[in-house]
């Protein structure tokens, strides 16, 4: 399951980890993220599921900060 991830999105990494077709580990250090919580609150938080998860309730208000965060806003004028 050691896939290169090199160049994958965030996108790419959360489908292939939902997937099974890569694990834990190699999604964290592709991601740069140091928890396990906090993987499975990205994938909640952009609509997936861990293996063996059940779905969690994320607020409006954290999704509204995610897509701040990671869609760009309009060239101020």
């Amino acid at each position: 399951m050691n896939h290169d991830l090199k160049g994958c999105s965030l996108a790419d990494v959360l489908e292939r980890l939902e997937k099974g077709k890569i694990g834990h580990r190699a999604a964290m250090e592709r991601l740069y993220i140091s928890s396990l919580d906090d993987l499975v609150e990205t994938m909640h938080v952009n609509g997936r599921l861990m293996p063996g998860h059940q779905p969690m309730r994320v607020a409006p208000e954290t999704r509204a900060l995610v897509r701040s965060i990671f869609r760009p806003g309009a060239e101020p004028s």
